[in-house]
């Protein structure tokens, strides 16, 4: 399951990712969402927002199961 097909999944939108993301000292723009989402850009940058966004749904997935 692709990392876009989870943030449906849990009901995430890319802004709720987003504002997440900035809770957790990554600020990222909309664009750059986006592109590293579908794969577009491999910049370091888009590898911690796959790795930070991925950690994420874990969490939150491992949450909802517990409750």
């Amino acid at each position: 399951m692709t990392v876009i097909e989870r943030m449906k999944e849990q009901g995430f939108t890319q802004v709720d990712m987003i504002l997440e993301l900035k809770r957790r000292g990554l600020n990222v723009q909309p664009p750059e969402m986006s592109s590293a989402l579908r794969g577009v850009a491999t910049y370091p940058k888009s590898k911690r927002i796959i790795e930070a966004v991925t950690e994420i749904l874990d969490e939150k997935g491992a949450a909802s199961c517990h409750t």
